[in-house]
């Protein structure tokens, strides 16, 4: 049996070698041997992200400003602030509207300003020179730095009487979204990423591949949740819809802002199969025991939220969700880094598990917040309840995958070490 291990071991161990062998080979990008240094780059590549994506969204602002009303109301420069504005939100920019907040991060925004932002990184990383570890660093710095003064001169001049974003929080958001985004793009194209994870003990990379898992199944289970919901209650979205009077090209631009929140719909989803539920308003819980709603604004999304009063039986079932996320986490985690005994498979799936559940929550409690005065200052998800939920119940999943991998593994070991015999009789 010690033998059969050994080869699972090596043969995962040589898998691995060929993947990383094969992204420093198409990471580098031109041929040709850089020249610049990464400081620069990295400046070049800061400003690039964030000027990129701040001008697409007051872009997108000008152009909803024409379809919705011709430009009757207000002028060009309010337009673009409220493009502005938004691209602020998605950095954590709480912005005091005539005395309500709004201070929901869309998610869904902050996603593709990560991805530019690692593009960037990427860039920088693959054109200029990094000597070594601690260029890599100073360089995503430098980045976070640029990315994070844009940000927060946007704030100031897009601030006025009737909306002032918050400079502060613009900074902070911007520079941690710049750092682990743009900074994991230079570490990868750099080369630096493999020699840092290559140091770490495989425990710590394998349980950490889980969580990731973790939390990548969870946005998709929560996703798939919500559409369902909004197939079965089609009919209240289009009602929706039609009272909103949206012409084709307002169509387009209310999509593009459904989108933007995708991302925290299916955190809430995500809450709700966990079992705290979320709130949509003051005094309002949404969650598999009970429904208790009050009035809510004109959304899309909102039409698939369930009626008031007890929830229907099979809501329950949904409890499986973070149970099955766990186990499925923890298979794939085992199948790349496989371990001979059943506690150590445990162990890994259990902390991968509950890694994931504690990194799921940090989301969750990041996708609520305030979205307007009133009642509607209270919108998000029971983050403590769900914290000890998720934990609790990924944890237990990726226990229980952890032994069920660790089994199929060494079945299959035996399975094929006696074919092997067979063969050489």
């Amino acid at each position: 049996m010690n033998h059969e291990m050994t080869d699972l071991l090596t043969t995962a161990t040589n898998r691995r070698a060929r993947s990383r062998a094969h992204s420093q080979t198409h990471s580098r990008g031109p041929a040709e041997a850089p020249r610049r240094p990464l400081a620069v780059g990295a400046a070049v590549a800061g400003a690039a992200a964030a000027g990129s994506v701040l001008l697409v969204c007051m872009a997108l602002g000008l152009v909803g400003w024409f379809a919705s009303d011709a430009g009757a109301h207000g002028d060009t420069r309010d337009a673009l602030r409220v493009g502005a504005d938004a691209w602020l939100l998605a950095h954590g920019g709480r912005l005091s509207i005539s005395g309500a907040t709004i201070s929901v991060i869309p998610l869904g925004l902050t996603m593709f300003c990560g991805y530019v932002l690692f593009r960037m990184g990427r860039w920088a990383g693959s054109t200029c020179v990094a000597e070594d570890s601690r260029a890599v660093v100073l360089g995503s710095a430098v980045l976070a730095g640029v990315y994070g003064v844009v940000a927060t001169t946007t704030a100031v001049l897009s601030s006025v009487e009737q909306a002032r974003p918050n400079a502060g929080l613009a900074f902070v958001g911007g520079f941690a979204l710049a750092l682990l985004a743009g900074g994991a793009g230079i570490a990868r194209a750099s080369g630096a990423w493999d020699r840092w994870r290559d140091r770490l003990p495989e425990f710590v990379v394998a349980v950490g591949t889980g969580a990731l898992a973790v939390v990548l199944l969870m946005l998709a289970a929560g996703a798939l949740v919500v559409f369902g919901a909004l197939l079965l209650d089609f009919g209240s979205a289009e009602n929706v819809l039609a009272r909103l009077h949206i012409d084709v090209p307002g169509g387009l631009l209310y999509t593009l802002v459904v989108v933007t929140v995708i991302p925290n719909a299916a955190l809430f989803a995500g809450a709700y199969a966990a079992g705290p539920g979320f709130m949509v308003g003051t005094g309002t819980l949404v969650s598999p025991a009970v429904v208790a709603l009050g009035p809510v604004p004109a959304f899309p999304l909102l039409a698939a939220l369930p009626d008031t009063g007890p929830a229907p039986w099979w809501t329950i079932l949904l409890a499986v969700i973070p149970v099955v996320v766990g186990f499925v986490a923890a298979a794939g985690m085992l199948r790349r880094y496989p371990v001979p005994q059943y506690e150590l498979g445990a162990l890994r799936g259990l902390v991968g598990g509950t890694l994931g559940g504690l990194l799921f929550g940090v989301l969750v409690a990041l996708a609520g917040g305030s979205v307007g005065p009133g009642r509607m200052t209270e919108v998000g998800a029971l983050v403590g309840q769900t914290f000890i939920a998720a934990i609790v119940a990924i944890g237990v999943g990726g226990l229980l995958g952890g032994l069920a991998t660790t089994w199929w593994l060494r079945r299959s070991l035996r399975r094929r070490r006696s074919t092997a015999e067979t063969a050489s009789d």
